[in-house]
């Protein structure tokens, strides 16, 4: 079994963690040592069997430790992943066992995909995190975008760093540039500039 550390030990990152109790369960892969997280408290009065072994700032990857990423913000991703992989980190890809993927997915480096499904042909890129989300064939996900639960991305390209909120659409052959937001519900008719934030029924600007 290799070694694994959850990065983060928040909310997403304790999904992240049953995800790869999950993944145990079909066949045994990893060996969890725990979270590494910037706040020493991150777990006070939560139920979990693993413990925060060291702060992201100060911890120094193994040659034997994989890591999974266990932060959703798109911005905090792409600085975090840039600061531990200085430092020669190592991320694995994490795939809950029950997800639907069609045939030829490409799915990059430190990507985290929980509960979807993913049609053929979908391009996933380096460290995106696909919560509970439906994945259109022929779609393209950007590095270190994020879709969240009940997101319907339907044969759309999303730039990099963008994050779709719960149950927004993003309509077929649409693109969201680099840095934008779609707000939870949203319903994405029309393209989306980079770093704009959209939210509505149709999707309006509102940043």
């Amino acid at each position: 079994m290799k070694n694994i550390i959850i990065v983060s030990a928040g909310s997403y990152a304790r999904e992240v963690l049953l995800c790869i109790k999950w993944i145990n369960k079909r066949k045994p892969t990893w060996n969890i040592l725990g979270f590494i997280d910037d706040n020493p408290d991150a777990l006070a009065g939560i139920k979990c069997d693993y413990k925060i072994i060291g702060t992201i700032q100060d911890y120094i990857p193994k040659e034997d430790e994989y890591f999974a990423l266990g932060i959703a913000d798109p911005h905090l991703k792409d600085k975090i992943v840039t600061l531990l992989k200085s430092k020669g980190a190592k991320f694995a890809t994490i795939i809950n066992p029950n997800v639907s993927i069609g045939d030829y997915v490409e799915i990059g480096e430190g990507v985290v995909i929980l509960g979807s499904n993913v049609g053929s042909n979908a391009i996933l890129g380096n460290f995106t995190s696909i919560m509970g989300s439906m994945i259109g064939q022929d779609s393209i996900i950007g590095d270190f975008s994020t879709t969240t639960g009940y997101a319907n991305i339907a044969s759309a390209k999303l730039g990099k760093r963008v994050f779709v909120g719960s149950h927004a659409v993003v309509l077929n052959h649409l693109s969201v540039g680099d840095d934008a937001v779609v707000g939870a519900g949203s319903i994405v008719i029309r393209n989306v500039k980079a770093g704009t934030t959209v939210f509505g029924n149709p999707a309006k600007r509102i940043y």
